[in-house]
């Protein structure tokens, strides 16, 4: 899988330290939920790069309660939870969350949802990163689905 240098998704330990909850919550289903913050453009001469900073997590229930996959059906409650987050926090969809019992990279079903979430034409499912998180070892790895292409992102651990 390629590398995308352009792009760093930084996280800082409150963060984390609510993803594992949410894992702890959901044992031994799989976690997910949904990563609110800010995306800074930066344009150095026509040479651009994003910068996502997380700032809110939300852990949202899996319609598919299972330990090897989750699922998010509702995409209504998903567009609403972002606008209602969005407004009152003045912050932005940033990152879909989820957890693997094993392992922090994306499973066959997983690359099927980011390409679909990133063709279906809903504002707010564009350019979203995917995070996943290995269940036990904690391994933080980050994706994003840009030109029909799955590129793996940097993920900056900020210390507070």
């Amino acid at each position: 899988m390629r590398f995308e240098n352009d792009i760093i998704f930084f996280i800082d330990k409150i963060i984390i330290n609510e993803l594992e909850h949410c894992i702890e919550r959901t044992t031994p289903n799989e976690a997910c939920g949904l990563i609110f913050g800010e995306i800074q453009e930066i344009n150095n001469n026509g040479d651009f790069k994003y910068k996502y900073y997380s700032k809110d997590f939300q852990c949202i229930d899996s319609s598919n309660k299972s330990p090897v996959a989750f699922l998010l059906d509702n995409d209504d409650m998903l567009i609403k939870l972002a606008t209602t987050i969005s407004q009152n926090n003045n912050l932005k969809l940033i990152a879909i969350f989820h957890s693997h019992p094993a392992g922090a990279n994306p499973s066959g079903v997983d690359k099927k949802c980011m390409k679909s979430y990133h063709n279906c034409g809903i504002k707010n499912f564009k350019h979203l990163i995917w995070i996943i998180m290995d269940s036990r070892s904690k391994e933080i790895n980050g994706f994003i689905y840009i030109e029909n292409k799955l590129l793996q992102i940097a993920i900056n651990f900020a210390k507070d």
